[in-house]
C-alpha cells in the first residue's frame, strides 16, 4: 500500500472505483516557473520518467515531454530513441529502461493503451520493478474517465487524471516527485 504524503490538503474522489488524487494548492505551487536544472544520471538511473503510452495519446503526452524538458527533466520517450535503438530490439530494450533504468514510470492509462500490446509489455516491465522497489515506481495518470482493470491499477493507487492538468501543470507535479525522490536518496547514501 502506498503512503500519500503532500504539503497540501489531499481530497480524494472516486472515479469508478478508483481513487483519484487532487493535490489542492500544491498544484498551483508547482505551476510557478523553475529555471531548467539539467540532471547528470549520477543516482544509477539513465532518466527521472519513463512515458508509457499509446499512439492516439501522443499529442498530450509530447507536449507533456516538452514541459518536462524545460523543468530539466531526463525523459525517456520514443521518438528520442530512434537511432539508439536502430537496428536493436526494441521490445528488449524498452524492458531494461521501464523495469531499470529510471526513476519512474509514468503510463498514460487510456482505451487505446489497454488494447495495444506494447504499451502493456512496458508496463508489465515496470510491474516487476514496482515489486522488487516496494512500490511507488510506477506514477500513473488517466486520459479521460476510463475504467482500468484492477490487475493494472489498483484501486488503492493514486493517480492523476490529464483532464484535470494541463501538460504543463503535470510535469511541474512530476518536476516535484522526483526532485523529492532524489532527495530521499541522497538522504539515504549520506553517513552524516
Amino acid at each position: 500500500m502506498s503512503k500519500f504524503t503532500f504539503n497540501a490538503p489531499v481530497e480524494a474522489q472516486s472515479v469508478g472505483d478508483r481513487n483519484q488524487i487532487n493535490i489542492g494548492s500544491t498544484r498551483h505551487r508547482t505551476t510557478a516557473a523553475r529555471p531548467a536544472q539539467p540532471t547528470a544520471p549520477d543516482d544509477g538511473d539513465d532518466y527521472d520518467l519513463a512515458f508509457s503510452f499509446a499512439a492516439p495519446d501522443r499529442e498530450y503526452v509530447a507536449a507533456t515531454k516538452a514541459a518536462c524538458d524545460e523543468l530539466g527533466l531526463r525523459v525517456m520517450f520514443d521518438e528520442d530513441m530512434t537511432n539508439e535503438w536502430w537496428g536493436a530490439n526494441y521490445i528488449a530494450e524498452q524492458r531494461k529502461i521501464y523495469g531499470k533504468r529510471t526513476l519512474f514510470v509514468v503510463p498514460f492509462y487510456s482505451d487505446a493503451y489497454l488494447d495495444r500490446p506494447i504499451p502493456r509489455d512496458e508496463l508489465m516491465a515496470a510491474t516487476w520493478a514496482d515489486v522488487e522497489r516496494g512500490g511507488g515506481y510506477i506514477l500513473p495518470v488517466l486520459m479521460g474517465d476510463m475504467a482500468v482493470p484492477t490487475h493494472l491499477l489498483h484501486k488503492q493507487v493514486g493517480y492523476l487524471n490529464a483532464d484535470n492538468y494541463s501538460p504543463e501543470e503535470l510535469a511541474a507535479e512530476m518536476r516535484v516527485k522526483v526532485d523529492r525522490a532524489k532527495e530521499r536518496q541522497a538522504k539515504r547514501s549520506d553517513p552524516s
